[in-house]
């Protein structure tokens, strides 16, 4: 092996910090492996359960043998810890079949993480192995940086899994809530019309009732809404749509669901034209979110300002509380799924947000947030006008 070997292994390492999946991962360091050393098929071999398996060939050569012998060469570099190459006549009377397909030599590299050995790769090859001890210490240096991507990568499967397996657990729950969380919302808001101009205990638990199984009403439908984002199977259905009457739904809407907070609506177009196009109930969705996280965030003897303005080519929606703001180093997260402060008290998933996004995003708009800790937060949404 030439002096250029380390230079070599650099350029391979720069090739193993690009991120892959596992299979691809395994592919790469076999691949940057049989480039260094000259070989021409190669696997990875891990630990699995105290078994040795390979779980990654690159050619039909590296299947003979596919079994791990038990005290062979791959369990010697497994439990030493060390990096070795064999010729033929090391191997020819164990595995003649690999002899008469040409195989003249192997290399075995240990593959470790944090001081313990995951498994071995092996690398194959048509031409007798000629390595030197500093060869071999450099490419065991190489075997421990693989090392650390494959753990990477199997990390990287075992997250990806995991959120797999929670957004599934969150739809299916979302699924057999509906329908139970629909028929208490349905009776408790009977209950509450009945109720709602009397001045007994009773009809504040009513209250209290509605407005909880109101939120829960939403929160499902977000859940269901967050699940079809995620499957690609959200439908708009794009038309012409006035912003104001919009506006005045999730108004009357804020004002059914919290009759005693205070909203304030500044209407900064008049009389313009105020049509953009877009599905309804998905903006009216965008506008209840956005004023039940006001609502949600600051107490309820602060008003919330609702603000409609235009500046060309985009309308304008602002959202303004004067709760208790977002500390500076969250508000990237905000619109990310299941984002929620570390010291909030109040109920809900963090769902509001990512769905509004999602929903501004299909609509060519941008959504927007400003807020600093104690003065209170200002969400802005920017729509573009209708060209009519």
């Amino acid at each position: 092996m030439d002096n250029s070997l380390l230079e070599r292994i650099y350029k391979a390492i720069l090739k193993l910090m690009v991120p892959t999946g596992l299979e691809e991962t395994y592919a790469v360091i076999v691949d940057e492996a049989m480039k260094l050393v000259g070989g021409d098929a190669g696997r990875v071999v891990l630990e699995e359960d105290g078994e040795l398996n390979v779980v990654y060939t690159s050619s039909p050569l590296a299947f003979l043998p596919q079994k791990v012998r038990k005290n062979g060469f791959v369990y010697t570099s497994f439990n030493q810890h060390r990096a070795y190459a064999i010729n033929k006549e090391d191997f020819a009377h164990i595995y003649p079949d690999i002899v008469k397909l040409g195989i003249e030599s192997a290399l075995f590299i240990p593959l470790s993480f944090r001081g313990k050995t995951l498994g071995v790769m092996v690398i194959e090859s048509y031409r007798r192995g000629q390595l030197t001890a500093k060869d071999l210490t450099v490419l065991k240096l190489y075997g421990a940086i693989a090392s650390l991507k494959i753990r990477n990568a199997q990390l990287y499967e075992e997250t990806k899994k995991s959120l797999e397996n929670r957004d599934l657990f969150i739809s299916l729950a979302a699924h057999e809530l509906r329908t139970p969380i629909t028929t208490i919302y349905g009776y408790s808001q009977l209950l509450f019309e009945r109720t709602k101009d009397e001045d007994s205990v009773e009809s504040r638990w009513i209250s209290s009732l509605h407005a909880e199984s109101y939120r829960l009403t939403l929160l499902t439908k977000d859940l269901l809404e967050i699940n079809r984002i995620k499957a690609g199977q959200l439908q708009y259905v794009f038309k012409e749509c006035a912003l104001k009457d919009a506006i005045g739904r999730a108004m009357d809407n804020f004002r059914f669901n919290f009759p005693q907070r205070e909203i304030i609506f500044e209407d900064g177009v008049g009389k313009f034209d105020d049509t953009v196009i877009g599905d309804f109930d998905k903006l009216l969705q965008v506008l209840i979110n956005l004023l039940d996280n006001a609502a949600k965030f600051s107490n309820a003897d602060k008003k919330i300002i609702l603000r409609l303005k235009f500046k060309s080519p985009n309308f304008i929606i602002q959202v303004k509380d004067q709760g208790k703001g977002i500390p500076a180093k969250d508000l990237p997260k905000v619109f990310e799924g299941f984002y929620k402060e570390k010291d909030t008290i109040n109920e809900g998933m963090g769902l509001g947000l990512f769905l509004s996004k999602n929903i501004v995003d299909a609509h060519r708009g941008s959504i927007h947030m400003h807020s600093r800790v104690g003065k209170g937060t200002l969400v802005e949404v920017q729509l573009p006008r209708a060209n009519i």
